[in-house]
């Protein structure tokens, strides 16, 4: 399971799911209103899973492609 803070109070998580284990979902939570939020999809990468959480998040400053390194 890899991890990355958005803005330090965003906690979010990758986790592999599916049978083999090579796709990905992803968990959110904000530690200051203890409110989570989880990907309602499956990604087939996990730099999709990542692209997907920082545009769900809002997170705009990042460059685009970072790859899976960025998490």
């Amino acid at each position: 399971m890899q991890n990355f803070s958005n803005t330090g109070s965003v906690k979010v998580q990758f986790m592999p799911v599916g049978r083999h284990r090579r796709e990905w979902m992803w968990k959110a939570r904000d530690e200051e209103s203890n409110t989570i939020s989880i990907s309602g999809q499956r990604f087939d990468t996990l730099t999709d899973a990542v692209r997907d959480a920082r545009e769900q998040l809002g997170d705009d400053g990042a460059p685009e492609d970072e790859g899976p390194e960025a998490a």
